[in-house]
């Protein structure tokens, strides 16, 4: 519902003249600058909101230049969003990287031929869904199918923001579970000692980085001879690499540093540090390391044993190691704690069972001591009665023994007082 409001200016000071808001033909909210009138702009606001709720409702034609580009052809569009994302498309207006610039472009052609888009308009939420379902029919994940389906949703929003649809035609699409099926597992300290141990020489020190940084898989290949500084001891993750697209400087031991700096020798600042291939499947030679160590790769209940599990690792160490939560999430280069201690983060059963143990003990140490006190109380109990017995015979005494010199005399000493009065 349209509504008015006003603002403060530097000084803090209300602004005379009311500005106002309303949802537009997509359901958004816009907003504008009325007059020093407060009825005439609440007047204005509703009445362009309603104007926009009867296009959105089908009870007014959407006008002439929805139409228009509407009409448009859809590579023009593809061209213009592409281009829009390949300069300022990112997160904190970065453009896109190489590789999902180039996903992207492909997904959108697929969809061009698959759907046979000719101009904006054709994208049909009926359509998207029907074909998402076939692909969900030929044994494709519903991950596989999201990411699908999301340069074509990224699409139309875009289109929206700029004019050129008056709503989201996929705005009403229901998400897909995109839970992993074969979740990465983490590695025992025994899988990982026998893992090194097994490992290539050549191989050895990529997955002793993996081991000492958490960094993933993409990551350490982006690593150059420039980001490592051997003095610090640390390493820098540029933000056109990483994945939440912000510089991070992850630090290491200089043991690791040491290792690292022998591999610069001979090479460029620009030139990469690792050299780890890309090659057909990145996880053939891993899993192969694996085997050779005698690690199984898929555990049932647990997950498979893949690159990532080195950063599972990484970052159950750094918990263990008494770190504080945002410790952790440094370290992890998580925005929230949530990504950290539930995805990541796994209890040990070492340490859940000594928890169960130390948990008993608490109660048997609470049931030894209640048992103890109440004896002790017991004791002090028949003391305390005893001393009272005695006191109480040795209070007699002492009142039979006070004679004259009392101040409240007994009875036989008044006795003989009386007597001495009356002869």
């Amino acid at each position: 519902m349209a509504s008015i409001y006003k603002i403060r200016d530097r000084g803090g000071k209300l602004n005379p003249i009311w500005r106002y808001k309303y949802k537009n033909l997509a359901g958004q909210w816009c907003y504008g600058i009325g007059w020093t009138d407060k009825k005439k702009t609440r007047d204005h606001a509703n009445s362009v909101e309603g104007d926009h709720r009867a296009v959105r409702t089908g009870e007014k034609a959407a006008p002439l230049s929805w139409l228009k580009t509407r009409n448009k052809p859809i590579s023009e569009v593809i061209e213009g969003y592409l281009a829009w994302g390949r300069t300022q498309g990112g997160r904190y207006g970065r453009p896109w990287d190489k590789q999902n610039a180039r996903l992207k472009e492909i997904d959108l052609k697929w969809w061009t031929d698959e759907l046979g888009l000719t101009i904006l308009g054709d994208i049909n939420l009926h359509r998207v869904e029907k074909a998402a379902q076939a692909l969900l029919a030929t044994k494709k994940t519903p991950k596989t199918v999201a990411l699908r389906v999301e340069p074509l949703r990224c699409l139309c929003c875009w289109a929206v923001k700029r004019g050129l649809l008056p709503e989201n035609p996929l705005r009403g699409m229901a998400k897909f579970d995109t839970r992993p099926q074969m979740p990465h597992r983490t590695l025992t300290n025994k899988e990982v000692a026998a893992f090194l141990n097994a490992a290539p020489p050549q191989r050895l020190i990529w997955y002793e980085t993996g081991l000492g940084t958490g960094f993933r898989l993409n990551e350490l290949r982006c690593v150059t001879v420039k980001d490592l500084d051997p003095f610090g001891p640390s390493i820098l993750l540029p933000a056109d690499f990483s994945k939440d697209r912000k510089d991070h400087r992850q630090f290491i031991t200089r043991e690791l540093a040491t290792k690292l700096a022998m591999l610069t020798t001979g090479k460029n600042p620009d030139d990469r540090l690792l050299g780890i291939p890309k090659g057909p499947d990145p996880a053939a030679y891993i899993q192969a390391d694996y085997t050779k160590a005698g690690i199984k790769i898929i555990i049932k209940g647990e997950g498979k044993a893949t690159w990532h599990s080195l950063r599972k690792v990484f970052i159950n160490n750094v918990v263990s190691s008494g770190a504080d939560l945002k410790t952790v999430m440094e370290m992890a280069r998580h925005s929230s704690a949530t990504m950290s201690m539930d995805v990541y983060a796994k209890a040990k059963p070492d340490l859940l069972r000594a928890a169960a143990n130390a948990a008993a003990q608490s109660v048997k140490d609470a049931v030894s001591a209640s048992a103890c006190c109440a004896g002790v109380a017991q004791k002090v109990a028949g003391a305390e009665r005893d001393a009272v017995s005695n006191d109480d015979e040795r209070t007699l005494q002492e009142i039979n023994n006070i004679g004259d010199t009392g101040l409240e005399p007994v009875t036989p000493s008044l006795s003989s007082w009386c007597s001495s009065q009356l002869s």
